[in-house]
């Protein structure tokens, strides 16, 4: 038996090994292919390097012809690291971190600049260890189905249109690589629980867990929505193993809940200047875009109807086209900002269920998108700017033109998922990893469902498609679950068909 096991083990290792070769070709084809691509800056950037002490090289600031936004891609900056940027780092977000880190490592060898191609890297080692943990983890005995989950593992989760955004400033390489590296620590977590009886060192594989669920939470404002889901799932590992721990372990625990609680909350708080333009959007961009009654729905939210006069406005137009309430101004903070919250948003939307569903419509309208039109290729490699990525995006070109864009279709892949799972969770009520991973698997489409409304609900019609990103990642993941299980399902069946055959056969 151990012999048997020694050689699965071994087999795994070659399988996993494969898998991240493969990996490191295709992420390496995507970026590093002359001309090398990424993605350009919308307005993003500037936030991200006040807090991870970054800024434009001087050539680039006194180039006339320097174009830094929306068509052409940005990649060098200069490097000022000082104890404000660090600390201002520290509570901005989770990217702060990696990005002074990486800061760090370049003064060491005495680089004054930045690249993002560093930062692409280090996304890449995260996410390919990602993906392999939660493979080994997922302990899969058959080494024929692994084999088949991480060659399309690869074909999903490797698409150019994912990885392309790994060679930018933006936070979303960092939101998708950190939520893989809390499910890799959360099934790493299980195996060792309750497959391989392993309860020793258990305080230090939640820890790893924690740390997880912190970078993640840290990774972008939009994340917060996804607490109380992340909140719920590590209080059940606590709960599971507090006669396990140690009391002083537990304490010590609890206190770090505490602080991933705190932690994304104080990030908002810190950007609330962004907040504010997105509070904008929602009602001006969002509620009253398209309104046959705006003056009511304002009246209904609790503001001045007079504001209906900005109706289908967004926060980032000239303040010449406002007519009166532009933003960020007094009379626009006296009238709106000091009024206007997320509980009467949330209140207008239940208590208005039509407008809701119309929105949502919109929503799933502008689903499926991983693609951009930003550029991705410097200027000095193509005058014209490079909008369209062609290398390795078969799965994001057929999920974009071949999928529906239907909020039924999407409500359907939620339901479906939901009742199966239900199923095995009660067929295996004394089977606890298998229970685990169901959990992990709810906690994982809560996180995808709240991430579906937020974009319209918080935001309007403002960038909809960008604010999808993660979404449209853990609906992949749950494509990609439906696809494994039906085709294993069909593999076993035809496995016992051919068996039974043979053996009426043989008799």
């Amino acid at each position: 038996m151990k012999i048997q096991k020694s050689i699965q083990n071994k087999y795994t290792k070659y399988i996993l090994g494969i898998f991240a070769i493969l990996s490191i070709g295709i992420i390496s084809y995507i970026l590093f292919k002359y001309p090398q691509m990424g993605v350009a800056d919308q307005g993003d950037f500037d936030r991200v390097m006040s807090s991870s002490g970054l800024s434009l090289l001087d050539s680039d600031k006194g180039n006339p012809d320097f174009k830094r936004f929306y068509q052409y891609i940005v990649t060098d900056y200069k490097i000022n690291i000082n104890a404000n940027t660090i600390l201002v780092g520290i509570v901005s977000s989770s990217l702060g971190y990696l990005i002074i880190f990486i800061n760090f490592i370049c003064k060491i060898v005495g680089q004054g600049v930045f690249r993002t191609q560093y930062l692409a890297i280090a996304y890449a080692i995260i996410y390919i260890s990602s993906i392999a943990l939660i493979l080994k983890n997922f302990n899969i005995k058959s080494n024929f189905k692994l084999s088949i989950i991480a060659l399309l593992s690869a074909f999903v989760f490797m698409d150019g249109n994912y990885i392309v955004w790994f060679n930018s400033l933006y936070g979303e390489p960092m939101m998708l690589s950190t939520l893989l590296l809390f499910l890799a620590a959360f099934l790493y977590y299980i195996r060792c629980k309750y497959s391989e009886k392993d309860d020793k060192k258990i305080g230090f594989k939640i820890f790893l867990l924690y740390i997880s669920a912190f970078m993640f939470l840290g990774s972008k404002m939009q994340v917060l929505t996804t607490l109380p889901f992340i909140i719920i799932l590590l209080a059940k590992v606590l709960w599971d193993n507090r006669k396990v721990l140690e009391p002083k372990k537990l304490k010590w625990l609890m206190v770090f809940l505490i602080i991933i609680i705190i932690y994304p909350i104080q990030i908002n708080i810190v950007n609330k200047n962004i907040s504010k333009d997105t509070q904008y959007n929602s009602v001006f961009y969002g509620v009253l875009n398209g309104s046959k009654t705006p003056q009511q729905d304002l009246i209904d939210l609790g503001l001045n109807p007079d504001m209906a006069c900005e109706a289908g406005k967004h926060a980032y137009l000239d303040a010449s086209e406002y007519v009166k309430y532009v933003p960020r101004t007094p009379i626009t903070e006296e009238e709106f900002y000091s009024k206007i919250s997320n509980g009467k948003l949330a209140k207008f939307y239940l208590t208005h269920p039509k407008r809701l569903i119309e929105g949502m419509e919109y929503t799933a309208g502008k689903a499926f998108f991983t693609s951009t039109s930003l550029g991705k290729g410097y200027r000095y490699d193509s005058e014209e700017p490079i909008v369209k990525l062609n290398r390795f995006t078969t799965w994001s070109d057929f999920r974009e033109d071949k999928l529906p864009k239907k909020l039924w279709f999407i409500i359907s892949v939620f339901i479906a998922i939901f009742i199966v799972s239900i199923i095995n969770f009660l067929r295996n009520k004394s089977n606890e990893e298998i229970k685990n991973k169901i959990v992990l698997l709810w906690g994982l489409m809560l996180i995808g469902a709240i991430q579906f409304p937020m974009p319209y609900v918080g935001n309007g019609q403002a960038d909809t498609a960008k604010q999808l990103y993660l979404f449209n990642f853990v609906f992949d993941v749950l494509l990609f679950i439906c696809l494994v299980y039906i085709l294993f399902k069909l593999m076993d069946f035809i496995k016992k068909k051919v068996f039974l055959n043979n053996r009426i056969g043989a008799n």
